[in-house]
């Protein structure tokens, strides 16, 4: 792939479910920041963001449509956020070759709780079935894979200078919003970072569920099934005929808000817990933190 004159700037890579929204939202309205209206292009992704194992292909429409998908001011600070990006080397090599100076953002969650919240959003969007978190855990590996945020780091660092990686975290984004979105500031390198965008306070991607859970998962297998088979001349048609826009719409008005979130099972819990303990500990040792309270 050919090198391009557009550069990026930053670039949010991950966590799911940990704050990314929030932070897009919050750098979007300051005055010194590009980033797109639309969130999450998974351009270079190597495979679905969803299940991780159905091949992604947009990276093959090159840098140029990348670009374009900025509105060009140099002035500013230019980035996007995918939060999918962390699971892959394969996206970390992507990333490094195009833009190799590009600044890395991160946020990381607990990640039971991460996989938990995982599965009510993919619930509502019709992704799985209205199956127990225990019955998605053990049928769809995406749920344990995810969580393991040192294997998945690991990448990163090796490939980007650890100065130029900023990693925070889900409690510190809740707890403190303001310094959270000003340590971002400065870490791009913005010259006004006491600016205070309206979202800061805002609670982003609350969690819904589905009024028929069958209709968004029916439309979303769909979706797999076109992409799976490559029947690219039938998704450039659903597109072009306005019908993905459509379904889009259809799934958010069959969304509402969750009145009561869910319990977790206990023995599924365990289960994760045991199951991150060790990347756990590596994690702390390549961030130089502790998380003992995830460990609890």
């Amino acid at each position: 792939m050919r090198k391009s004159k557009f550069k990026l700037d930053f670039i949010g890579v991950g966590a799911e479910k940990s704050g990314t929204t929030w932070i897009a939202d919050c750098l979007r309205e300051h005055p010194e920041v590009n980033i797109p209206k639309v969130k999450e292009y998974f351009f270079f992704n190597d495979y679905d963001p969803h299940f991780l194992s159905i091949k992604n292909y947009r990276y093959r429409r090159g840098i140029k449509w990348y670009a374009r998908q900025f509105n060009g001011n140099r002035k500013k600070a230019t980035g996007e956020i995918s939060p999918t990006y962390i699971y892959s080397r394969v996206t970390a090599g992507r990333i490094k070759k195009n833009f190799p100076d590009v600044k890395i953002i991160v946020v990381l969650r607990e990640p039971v709780s991460r996989a938990f919240s995982q599965y009510i959003h993919d619930k509502r969007l019709g992704v799985i079935k209205d199956i127990t978190f225990d019955e998605a855990v053990r049928m769809y590996r995406n749920y344990l894979e995810k969580g393991y945020y040192f294997k998945h780091l690991s990448n990163y660092f090796e490939l980007f200078d650890r100065n130029n990686i900023l990693v925070m975290f889900h409690e510190d984004l809740l707890g403190k919003p303001q310094k959270s979105i000003k340590t971002i500031y400065k870490f791009l390198g913005l010259k006004d970072t006491k600016f205070l965008p309206k979202s800061v306070n805002r609670k982003k991607n609350p969690a819904g569920r589905a009024r028929y859970p069958l209709l968004n998962y029916a439309m979303m297998q769909l979706d797999y099934l076109l992409r799976e088979k490559r029947l690219n001349f039938v998704l450039k048609t659903v597109d072009s005929l306005g019908l993905r826009k459509l379904a889009i719409y259809v799934r958010n008005k069959n969304s509402t808000k969750l009145i009561k979130y869910p319990k977790m099972e206990k023995e599924t819990k365990e289960y994760l817990k045991k199951a991150y303990i060790n990347d756990i500990e590596k994690l702390e040792k390549l961030l130089k933190r502790d998380l003992k309270e995830w460990r609890i």
